[in-house]
């Protein structure tokens, strides 16, 4: 944080550096973040006076490399951290403006990055007096010619004198426009002649006007129908190559993916930067789903575990989407993959702690895993578990429409347990499917019936009784939310004499994973 090219920017450079910018711009980049000083900057800057406003209506990217900076620039809620090391970034180039306090060593060489990388916009950067004085390089000698056809040059002094961390280098602030010739707009690249008006409409000082009037919106419509045929014939391109990524980006079941669509559309008719890097965002955003989706990632994992990790896709969705961090994405969870089914099983464990306080042993308090638990105490599921609300039974019919916390648990619980003994989620009988089967079967009249794992019995109160049919398996699943909440020691409540233990599984893979025979017999 110390070394000799962290320069914080004071907040009245800053202030002077956005003044440059259009004030029109939404999008920013600020690829030497540092802790955040100027990224922080350019949230103020877009933010209104409004007393109901209080968000900046800035977009803020950031790029650090030090990894204690980018602790500080993580924290931050309004900036996104999208890359680390500038130099060799490879992400979305479509920015309304890149803003930059980059290395004074190395000054030339990141303007010069930036240049090369943005798209269309505008890139105001704080440089070594000396970098443009003295172009004796092959990089400052391209850069001069950059800024003598494309921008300016203002010298700043020492304007770094007074700052959190002070030094006399005199400061050049450097001015880039950058216009990419196909973001022009040419509203009359193929206007056909207008077409003769009938000179009989209206007054004879008016014809004129409106021969005029008319015959523009004659080509306004036809430009609107040409340019508009032209985007379907991409777009239809487009989703050919998305579909081959396996995603897409259409209005569909998924409100995410319409508030996509429609924010993107939107943007395009005003901002096609922003609209360019909404689109890139949101596709790299269901490109990683698609991924995880292919390691069907959700057959151990329960609900709260998959919603927890779609919401770290949704935050770290910006991470570039290439074949390396793929690979380690992937490599990650996999290694990670027994600690996290771990915690699957605990989750479930807890979850069923919420619907009866029966269903476990020991005194639970209320069952937030807070309340009631020992850290240093063994707690298990008994062999019978109570869901109070576990279907319904309303106008002469069952079903679980109204059970929908319990409809959860019961797929979260046989999903973990086919893992655990190393069957396929979607071959087992599950105990919804076992209860919707009897609700069609029986009618009115409850009836015993049977899942892969339960033997179940339901009553018009709207209670579900499941027991389980093996005691390996309850021992199994014992074991590993165990391991799941790091308990010590396993040791049955009634069986505390015998100190008979389950031993913490060594393999990666739960499919080979031990299944202990001992198990309560609290519910025998």
């Amino acid at each position: 944080m110390f070394s000799e090219d962290f320069y914080p920017t004071p907040g009245a450079v800053a202030a002077k550096m956005l003044q440059k910018i259009d004030r029109n711009a939404v999008h920013f980049l600020e690829p030497s973040a540092g802790k955040g000083d100027l990224a922080k900057a350019i949230l103020g800057f877009g933010r209104t006076r409004s007393p109901y406003d209080h968000g900046s209506r800035h977009r803020v990217d950031v790029i650090e490399l030090h990894p204690d900076l980018l602790k500080i620039l993580q924290a931050h809620e309004e900036l996104t951290v999208v890359g680390y090391d500038w130099l060799t970034y490879d992400g979305v180039s479509y920015y309304d403006a890149i803003v930059m306090n980059p290395p004074f060593s190395k000054g030339a060489l990141h303007l010069l990055r930036a240049w090369d990388f943005l798209h269309n916009g505008e890139i105001v950067c704080l440089l070594n007096q000396e970098t443009i004085d003295n172009p004796y390089t092959e990089d400052r000698q391209r850069l001069a010619a950059i800024i003598a056809a494309h921008g300016s040059v203002e010298p700043l002094g020492p304007c770094f004198l007074t700052a959190e961390r002070p030094t006399d280098t005199q400061v050049a602030l450097v001015y880039l426009k950058k216009t990419t010739e196909d973001d022009r707009i040419h509203l009359w690249h193929s206007a056909d002649r207008e077409q003769s008006v009938n000179d009989d409409i209206g007054t004879p000082e008016a014809i004129p006007a409106l021969r005029d009037t008319l015959g523009n919106m004659q080509h306004y419509y036809t430009q609107s129908l040409e340019e508009m045929f032209k985007a379907f014939a991409h777009i239809r391109k487009a989703s050919l190559f998305m579909g081959a990524l396996g995603t897409e980006l259409r209005p569909s079941r998924s409100t995410r993916d319409e508030s996509d669509l429609k924010k993107i559309l939107g943007l395009a008719q005003t901002n096609t930067t922003a609209a360019r890097a909404e689109f890139a965002r949101a596709l790299r955003r269901s490109a990683w789903m698609h991924v995880f989706e292919q390691m069907d990632f959700r057959k151990w994992l329960d609900t709260k575990q998959t919603e927890e990790l779609l919401q770290d896709l949704e935050r770290d969705s910006t991470v570039p989407f290439t074949t390396q961090n793929i690979k380690g994405t992937l490599s990650n969870i996999f290694q990670q993959r027994k600690r996290l089914f771990e915690k699957s099983v605990w989750n479930v464990f807890l979850a069923l702690t919420r619907h009866y306080k029966g269903n476990t042993t020991g005194d639970i308090g209320s069952g937030d895993g807070k309340a009631g638990w020992k850290s240093n105490d063994s707690y298990k599921v008994n062999c019978r578990l109570v869901f109070p609300y576990g279907c319904r039974f309303w106008i002469g019919r069952f079903d679980l429409w109204s059970a929908r916390d319990a409809g959860e648990i019961y797929s979260d619980l046989d999903r973990v347990l086919a893992v655990l003994d190393g069957q396929s989620f979607e071959e087992i009988v599950t105990v919804r499917d076992a209860l919707e089967r009897s609700f069609h079967n029986h009618g009115v009249h409850p009836h015993p019936c049977e899942s892969t794992f339960f033997r179940i019995r339901y009553f018009k109160k709207g209670t579900v009784h499941l027991k389980w049919k093996r005691e390996d398996l309850l021992a199994t699943f014992n074991t590993t939310a165990a391991a799941g909440r790091q308990w010590i020691g396993t040791t049955c409540h009634r069986d505390q004499d015998s100190q008979a233990s389950y031993s913490h599984p060594d393999s990666n893979d739960p499919h080979s994973w031990p299944s202990p025979v001992p198990t309560c017999q609290i519910c025998a």
